[in-house]
């Protein structure tokens, strides 16, 4: 993983087989503003997408590379479940799907660009109603 950062910005670059999610934990471990994961892009393979349904996530895995149109989520300063990002993807027809990325890993190369939301407090709290981590902003 190359790492780069400049003011508000951080800009990861992947190389092939490196574990998406772990990276950008990786990356961001230090980090203790709120921050948004504002681009990503390059192939992916090994992955694994989930859509929530009534507090289940609901997963499909692929193994072949897709193109990674587009990665977006958001990393939230403190606690256990920090990390929340989407991914679109399409495959060899050109097809475009997305959801919640489970896992996944770097096919070839991976450009993510972050966002550091300077003083921004937050933090992923599960809601028991809804079973899922909701992210609440602190001042």
């Amino acid at each position: 993983m190359e790492l780069a950062k400049s003011g508000p910005f951080v800009m990861l670059r992947l190389d092939q087989g490196e574990d998406i999610p772990e990276s950008i934990k990786l990356a961001v471990k230090d980090e203790k503003s709120t921050m948004l994961i504002m681009a990503g892009l390059g192939m992916i393979s090994d992955f694994e997408l989930g859509y929530f349904d009534r507090g289940n996530y609901l997963t499909e895995s692929f193994a072949e590379p897709h193109e990674l149109l587009a990665l977006q989520g958001s990393v939230s300063s403190d606690g256990d479940n920090r990390l929340h990002v989407h991914a679109t993807v399409a495959d060899k027809q050109h097809q475009a799907f997305g959801g919640h990325l489970m896992r996944g890993k770097a096919w070839m190369s991976n450009e993510i660009g972050l966002m550091r939301l300077e003083g921004v407090k937050s933090e992923r709290v599960v809601d028991p109603t809804k079973n899922v981590g909701i992210l609440h902003l602190k001042r």
